[in-house]
């Protein structure tokens, strides 16, 4: 073993209680680590001895009393992280192997998550909040969690939120960053980067995890691969114990079985159902104000889009606003942004937007979630106007239930302007 009088040394002086002894050995180590090359373990130990305590002890895992309350707050160890310190770099390119976002840059906002994720969210805050609880029964608070799901659908939103939670910074990392064509070079880029995850009170957050966590059988891929996810899987077990880690994927089918094994916490954020719609519109919508009926529309356009697709078309919906006051009916201005954002809303969504308000009607009155009043809303409408068509229709699909044809009752948008105007 490289140094192990000098270790042997650090050993003896912990444990006889001689912090200045120990501190003189680790001086030692540092310089021997500088003029053997290895700057970089140098740089952590030289830190380590100017941190605040002077002695560069790691702090285990504590529990505090919440100053508002009689809750236990888990802490994670380690020292504390500041933006502009040493960052480890691939030794072949130089290029920053991590990127830090301190607690102040971290979205504050919580994520608006359906009520089955809601739950599993409030889950794992209930664990970091009884920690002391748990250490009773030998256990301890979960520190992994796969967020995973498809782009758009707030997974990172979701890790910045649950690291302010913890009141700790960010070591951002996106995996594809680590890839190296030199044989070798990625295993130790992530071994370098663990080590400096380990060392600090942080969450680590590994986004585009399926960049290495691939599939150790695929025929395509060669021993380097699988000896990278060998890699990885080491040093998330290691770290495990020491600090709190956060992967992001969009492709959760890439991922090796045995990564997903290492995850206690494994979150799905699907894409926004009816009522998460809603809420993320009424969320970005402001200052620009709309009816109920006119609030649905937007939502019953939007299926299938994510929370960044809604945000996207909203924004688009505002300028064509600020741009066009008057100009437009809220249903024109809504079928112009639904052609400028094609490849978001559904194909059969943009044609029946453009097609006549007969046909629109008909297709939102097939919704269990609109009523007649709400359509009326919607296109702006008179509601006895819909309401009698709406019966005009009824009584035409009970003909055409009776023979198979019907005569054309109320087809044409004009019978919605006659039935408007009587």
């Amino acid at each position: 073993m490289d140094h192990f009088s000098l270790v042997y040394d650090l050993c003896r002086a912990a444990l006889g209680g001689d912090p200045k002894e120990a501190k003189e050995v680790v001086k030692k180590l540092s310089v021997i680590l500088a003029k053997s090359g290895e700057a970089d373990d140098a740089a952590l130990i030289s830190r380590l001895l100017k941190s605040k305590n002077g002695n560069g002890e790691r702090r285990a895992v504590a529990f505090k009393e919440s100053l508002a309350s009689t809750v236990e707050v888990f802490e994670l160890p380690g020292e504390q992280l500041h933006v502009g310190g040493h960052i480890p770099v691939d030794r072949e390119s130089g290029a920053p192997l991590a990127e830090i976002i301190p607690v102040a840059q971290l979205h504050s906002e919580r994520p608006m998550l359906g009520a089955a994720l809601e739950g599993a969210v409030n889950d794992l805050l209930l664990e970091w909040q009884n920690a002391r609880s748990l250490a009773s029964l030998g256990l301890t608070p979960a520190k992994t969690c796969l967020v995973y799901g498809p782009p758009g659908t707030g997974k990172t939103r979701l890790a910045h939120w649950l690291a302010l939670q913890l009141q700790v910074p960010v070591i951002l990392v996106r995996l594809d960053g680590l890839m190296s064509s030199y044989l070798g070079t990625t295993s130790r880029n992530i071994g370098n980067l663990f080590k400096f995850a380990n060392t600090y009170k942080a969450v680590l957050l590994l986004d585009e995890f399926d960049a290495i966590a691939k599939l150790r059988d695929d025929p395509n891929e060669i021993g380097e691969i699988k000896r990278i996810v060998n890699t990885l899987l080491q040093e998330l077990d290691a770290r495990r114990a020491i600090g709190f880690t956060i992967a992001i994927t969009n492709h959760p089918n890439l991922l090796d079985p045995a990564v997903w094994r290492r995850f206690e916490v494994q979150l799905e954020t699907p894409i926004p159902d009816w009522n998460q719609r809603l809420a993320i519109i009424g969320a970005f919508l402001p200052p620009l104000e709309v009816s109920e009926g006119k609030l649905q529309l937007l939502s019953w356009a939007l299926d299938g889009c994510s929370g960044a697709e809604i945000e996207d078309v909203i924004i688009g919906l505002k300028k064509s606003h600020a741009l066009e006051p008057n100009e437009l009916t809220f249903v024109q201005r809504l079928t112009r942004i639904s052609f400028a954002h094609g490849g978001r809303i559904k194909e059969e969504k943009r044609l029946l937007l453009a097609s006549d308000v007969t046909s629109l009607a008909v297709a939102l009155l097939e919704q269990p979630l609109f009523s007649q009043a709400r359509v009326a809303e919607a296109l702006d409408l008179n509601r006895s106007t819909v309401s009698r068509w709406a019966k005009l229709k009824q009584e035409k699909s009970e003909l055409t239930d009776g023979d198979g044809t019907a005569d054309s009752v109320c087809d044409q948008p004009e019978d919605v302007e006659k039935a408007a105007g009587s």
